[in-house]
């Protein structure tokens, strides 16, 4: 079966945005603009729930134009499909302002009423290019992907006695299930704790239904997913994750561009190696050798070949493996023709990154 070409991002989701943002909007940007660049280049496309949309506190900040610069694209190339279960998104955002019940996570909204003139105004900029088609937007269908619950999390034995008799596998609405939570007889700390999982569960089920990937950027257990017959756990390299991070938009997009043909290669056949290819591709594509290291292989290469000369001259007797010489030239010639430097950064793709679980879906919707 085909992999998927685009990926769901579970800290994207809208509680998980506003509690990055409140340790500063500058590091949250950095953050959240890190795993967006990391979703483009394995996946191509970035699948957006409607409500991580409207109620992200990263969307909210800086509007689709903004979005677009931090990943080094354009109207044309704009990586993100919105997903939702109204059949447009601007049904639903009217259903979201007409619900009471609905808990906003924007730290400016936390009611339908009197909106913040700038909340409103990103909203039409968002709505803007889905209805003009720059952005597409696709409406949920109900699939038969089940709720992944992994590993019940770390809870004191008693609750999860009561987590496993709430029967929360069986939830498939969000809205239910933390109005289920919030019944239990949990304190608040651990009923966050349980609502994370739950989430991370969900977020997987949207992503299977619409044939995309999931990916977590913050796992709290290096412990096995719970995943499907035909999908596939996939590391991720610390050093790219680093790269995402600090690189400037213009960095990535070249980098997106020059890994084209490594993207492809993961996608048909997922693997530990295909993901560290596709690293060294993005990685490298900026790497520019310093004057000083150019001069200095130049004048070692000249050297060595000056000095090869000379010992070429008769009665050296170059050529002879019993003639010290030999072996001082044969180890100058690797000295000055092995890439170190891009051996160097191989290596340090190595270390994988024990918080990022990247699952690619395989399965039938794709």
């Amino acid at each position: 079966m085909a992999a998927a070409s685009r990926v769901l991002i579970a800290e994207l989701d809208s509680p998980a945005q506003a509690r990055l943002f409140e340790s500063g909007a500058r590091e949250a940007i950095a953050e959240l603009t890190g795993m967006l660049r990391i979703g483009m280049l394995v996946s191509t496309e970035i699948l957006v729930t409607d409500a991580m949309l409207l109620d992200g506190a990263y969307f909210a900040a800086l509007g689709p134009d903004g979005v677009m610069r931090e990943l080094g694209a354009s109207p044309a190339r704009y990586p993100l499909t919105i997903t939702g279960v109204h059949p447009t998104l601007r049904d639903g955002l009217q259903a979201r302002l007409q619900n009471e019940d609905f808990r906003w996570s924007l730290p400016a909204l936390r009611g339908a009423v009197d909106v913040p003139e700038d909340v409103r105004r990103v909203w039409d900029e968002w709505l803007r290019l889905v209805e003009t088609g720059i952005i597409r937007y696709e409406q949920q269908t109900v699939g038969g992907a089940p709720l992944r619950l992994a590993r019940m999390p770390a809870v004191s034995p008693d609750e999860r006695l009561l987590v496993e008799e709430a029967r929360l596998d069986e939830i498939r609405h969000r809205s239910r299930a933390w109005l289920e939570i919030d019944r239990l007889p949990l304190s608040e700390p651990s009923r966050e704790i349980v609502r994370r999982w739950w989430s991370d569960a969900y977020l997987r089920m949207i992503a299977e239904n619409a044939g995309a990937d999931w990916v977590t950027f913050g796992a709290e257990t290096a412990g096995p997913l719970v995943l499907g017959e035909h999908d596939v756990e996939v590391p991720l390299s610390t050093a790219l994750v680093a790269w995402a991070r600090e690189s400037t938009a213009a960095t990535v997009a070249l980098a997106w561009d020059a890994s084209g043909r490594q993207r492809r290669s993961l996608r048909a056949r997922p693997s530990w190696s295909g993901m560290r290819a596709l690293a060294f591709a993005a990685t490298q594509v900026a790497a520019v050798p310093s004057r000083q290291s150019v001069l200095r292989t130049s004048i070692a290469k000249l050297l060595i070949a000056l000095f090869v000369v000379a010992l070429a001259v008769p009665g050296f007797g170059i050529g002879s493996v019993d003639n010290v010489w030999t072996w001082a030239a044969f180890v100058g010639v690797i000295a000055t023709t092995v890439p170190f430097e891009s051996l160097g950064a191989l290596r340090g793709l190595l270390a994988r990154d024990p918080r990022v679980r990247f699952v690619v879906h395989r399965g039938a919707a794709s």
